[in-house]
């Protein structure tokens, strides 16, 4: 009897090891893992986009005049 008991939980434990190995394999993350992969993405997206808000800033007010001259440094 504990032989069996313990093919059983061998044999389960390859099946899962298997699955869980080939899910990974093909990039199956679940419910939870498509979410959190959604939300890096979006924070991700919301990161760049505020970066070029702020460098446009940044050089509309650092801008040196079109004729390309400047003041000469002291």
């Amino acid at each position: 009897m504990k032989r069996w008991f313990w093919m059983a939980v061998g044999f389960g434990l390859g099946i899962a090891a298997s699955r869980r190995r080939s899910n990974a394999a093909t990039g199956d993350r679940g419910l939870l893992g498509a979410w959190a992969q959604r939300q890096v993405r979006d924070a991700l997206a919301e990161g760049r986009a505020e970066a070029k808000r702020r460098e446009a800033t940044l050089r509309s007010v650092l801008a040196v005049p079109r004729n390309g001259t400047r003041k000469p440094d002291k």
